[in-house]
């Protein structure tokens, strides 16, 4: 079974000469032409008999023909009806309605054609003719059908890269891609996983049906599509896991663990940044969820490349951002950003939630006694602690968020999608962090403390940028004096 699909054998085409289209007699059994069921099955097709009219309420067929052969004869009552009833009918789902006549000629033939069949023939039938005829329906359904689908890709790309385009950071972009495929496709899981040939982590940076995931850290063992579709640099399909090769070993893992799996099919398309694999865009399908085809499988490629290419753009943006930041934007002492910088990012995220209806937090942190250590140790040791503490900082914050030196034992960080209690989290495990954290200036149990002060946009009493800062300092203040956590939440 071939589990890799290049992007040429991707697109969709015509329906390979082996499918077996289904096909459905219905009608009066007595005025079908003798062998007719044995032909069309000696002829390749899928043929089942349904009576007609229906019994019991209407509902849509689990699987819907392909086409309708209803066999009838002239004089009966209701021809026009009849067909219209089967050219409208819901459980056939459109299907094309080919009518064969027991009588009545060419009359009878026009008026099937009038009320809706795709085709009519009278007897006595030609097998070789109707077939010609059977095949050229088949054909004009496929065309029809591949026409729609090509009109919905081109509406929907367009639709989701204009709201692509409209993001301002990477994490916007594939919170934006996951949500928009795993909606068209009805998927139970889309993600995007950042990660690069060699490593055995990846970073899930957004989850469709779990958004508030942004930063998880995954072994990539567990994922055999990832890694092979991040090795051989193509897209990877599986249709399904429980028999696929690839999937051998971790299906030993299943047994040996008792592990209940549902999952059915699975998609890595690998995502490149500047010609090298940085991550993959990842599908995977329940039972019960629609079949992926490759139709779709095309689509979800399509996207996913052409975020690459945003990607890029905002890795030039960055690399642009960073020589700024080495031009006199950083604070040269934390080597986190300065004050200017920070005014300016704050600006941008507050201007970037009022119009997206968005949230964030701006968080400031207070190094309690630090002015005791310069005074016992001398200002150098001060200052390297408060380096320390700075680098520390920049390593904790997730790839979208913000940190800038606010005073002189003060530090300021925006947290874009989060809330003040997510803010509130932020500190204590950054706290917890300090607390293991080996100073060589420092003994044991002279580690400094932390105080702060958390603001959450949106927020009542924030109408500018300004606010914010008000709203965070009053909360700071409030936290070193009447709050036991000391971290003080406007």
């Amino acid at each position: 079974m071939n589990y890799s699909l290049t992007p040429s054998n991707l697109r969709p085409g015509p329906l390979p000469e082996h499918l077996q289209h289904r096909i459905l007699l219905v009608g009066d059994p007595g005025a079908r032409p003798d062998g007719l069921e044995r032909f069309l099955v000696r002829g390749g097709f899928q043929v089942t008999e349904a009576a007609y009219p229906p019994s019991g309420p209407e509902r849509a067929e689990s699987q819907p023909p392909d086409l309708v052969v209803f066999s009838v004869a002239a004089k009966q009552a209701g021809l026009a009806d009849s067909v219209r009833d089967l050219a409208a009918a819901a459980r056939f789902a459109g299907a094309p309605v080919v009518v064969l006549l027991a009588d009545g000629g060419a009359d009878a033939v026009a008026e099937a054609l009038e009320a809706g069949a795709r085709d009519a023939m009278a007897s006595p039938v030609h097998f070789g003719e109707l077939r010609a005829r059977i095949d050229a329906d088949l054909r004009l359904r496929h065309e029809l059908h591949e026409a729609r689908e090509a009109l919905r890709t081109r509406d929907l790309l367009f639709d989701i890269f204009q709201e692509v385009s409209s993001a301002l950071r990477a994490d916007e972009i594939f919170q934006t891609l996951v949500r928009r495929v795993g909606h068209a496709f009805g998927l139970t899981h889309c993600s995007f996983v950042l990660t690069a040939p060699g490593e055995d982590k990846g970073r899930v940076v957004a989850v469709y049906e779990n958004p508030s995931i942004r930063d998880l850290r995954v072994e990539l063992e567990r994922y055999p599509e990832i890694q092979e579709a991040i090795r051989t640099e193509r897209p990877v399909l599986i249709n399904d896991v429980h028999e696929h090769p690839l999937f051998e070993s971790i299906r030993r893992r299943w047994a040996q663990q008792q592990i209940e799996v549902n999952v059915q099919s699975a998609v890595a398309l690998p995502v490149f940044v500047q010609g090298r694999a940085a991550g993959v865009f990842f599908l995977r399908t329940v039972q019960g969820d629609p079949e992926l085809r490759a139709h779709d499988v095309a689509f979800a490629n399509t996207i996913a490349q052409a975020a690459a290419r945003v990607l890029e753009n905002e890795e030039r943006r960055a690399a642009i951002y960073r020589r700024q930041i080495n031009a006199g934007i950083t604070d040269v002492l934390t080597g986190c950003a300065s004050l200017d910088a920070l005014d300016r990012r704050l600006r941008d995220e507050f201007e970037r939630a009022r119009r997206y209806s968005l949230r964030f937090a701006l968080v400031v942190i207070d190094v309690d006694k630090l002015r005791e250590v310069n005074e016992r140790l001398g200002q150098p040791a001060g200052d390297r602690v408060l380096a320390e503490i700075g680098a520390m900082m920049q390593r904790e914050i997730r790839a979208p968020d913000f940190v800038a030196r606010y005073g002189g034992d003060e530090f300021a960080l925006v947290l874009p999608e989060t809330d003040a209690q997510g803010g509130r989290q932020f500190v204590e495990r950054l706290r917890q962090v300090l607390a293991r954290h080996t100073f060589p200036d420092l003994g044991r149990g002279e580690v400094p403390s932390l105080s702060a002060g958390v603001v959450g946009y949106p927020h009542s009493e924030v109408l500018r940028p300004e606010d914010l800062f008000t709203q965070v300092e009053a909360a700071l203040e409030r936290g070193k004096k009447s709050e036991p956590t000391r971290i003080g939440v406007a």
